[in-house]
Parts: C-alpha cells; sequence; structure tokens
C-alpha cells in the first residue's frame, strides 16, 4: 500500500507522540523520521499546529472506531474511552489539548463533536427523564475517570476505573 508523504509524516508524527509525548513532535524530527529535508513537512503543514491537528484527527478517527466496535450501551463507551486513554495516553492527551490544537486551520471540531453528540443521544435514550445536562455531566465525569487513569493517578490511591465507572453508570 503506497502511502503519501503527507500520510508518512503524520504516521512519524504519531509514533514520536506514542513514544514521548507531545513536546517531542517538531516538524524537524518528523521530517527526520520521514528522510526528507527539515522543510519539506511544511509544503503539508504549514505549522506545527497544523501537524499536530492533523495528528489528532488521526487519533479521533482511532477512537470513533473503537466506540463504535465496543457496543452501544453507555457502559461500554465509557469503558473505552477510558481504556483508549490507558493504551495512548499521549493521543488522549493531544485529542483533549484544545489550546494545542485551536487554530490550526483543522476542524478538528467536526471530528470531536460527533463524539459527544453521540454520547448525548446514547445518555438521553438511557434516561429520558435526565436533565440535558445531565448527559454532559456524566461525560465530564468520565472525562475526568479517563484523565487521571491514563496519568497513573488512581492507581496512587489504590482505585480501578471499572469500578468507579460502575458507580458512574452502574450495567443494567
Amino acid at each position: 500500500m503506497s502511502h503519501t508523504t503527507e500520510d508518512r509524516l503524520i504516521q512519524a508524527g504519531r509514533q514520536l507522540l506514542d513514544e514521548d509525548g507531545i513536546g517531542a513532535v517538531t516538524v524537524r524530527e518528523v521530517a527526520r523520521r520521514c528522510g526528507v529535508s527539515h522543510g519539506a513537512p511544511r509544503r503539508h503543514f504549514p505549522t506545527l499546529a497544523l501537524l499536530l491537528a492533523a495528528i489528532a484527527e488521526a487519533c479521533l478517527g482511532e477512537l470513533r472506531e473503537r466506540i463504535a466496535e465496543a457496543g452501544g450501551s453507555l457502559r461500554d463507551t465509557a469503558s473505552t474511552y477510558v481504556s483508549y486513554a490507558v493504551e495512548h495516553p499521549h493521543a488522549f492527551d493531544l485529542i483533549t489539548r484544545h489550546d494545542v490544537l485551536a487554530g490550526s486551520g483543522r476542524d478538528l471540531r467536526a471530528t470531536s463533536l460527533p463524539l459527544l453528540e453521540q454520547w448525548r443521544d446514547r445518555f438521553t435514550k438511557d434516561h429520558p427523564d435526565a436533565p440535558e445536562a445531565a448527559a454532559t455531566a456524566a461525560w465530564a465525569a468520565v472525562h475526568g475517570v479517563a484523565s487521571l487513569t491514563s496519568r497513573g493517578a488512581l492507581e496512587l490511591v489504590g482505585a480501578d476505573f471499572e469500578e468507579l465507572l460502575d458507580q458512574l453508570l452502574p450495567r443494567d
């Protein structure tokens, strides 16, 4: 399968991200890993923010696919979300760093907001009498569990993310 230079740049950036986090992703290092001049990536990604946004878009696509494969329940969605954060902590960090991605010129909201809307729809289906803000509050709680778990903070206090999710979203 042939990959475009842009695909190769995104893949190299993703590898750097997975290895050492957002700060490790530089245009120069991505170029080096792809075997191109340090100026070549600028033709595809004129700014680092645009490169990071392209990497974030790929990560969001992975997360969306995993959630789609997880089944339709809120609990399954929540567990998949947290598991993704644990397995890919730097990718999770990037997709939630709006300060890093803002103004990139790549419409990430078109990729990320449907995930939240899907959550809200599932929540409303399961809790038809709940106030509208309850869906967002539940998502915020699950997001907090994902953030704490991905950074190892829950481990420090002896908490298990599945137990916490059971408290937030009891299984039927």
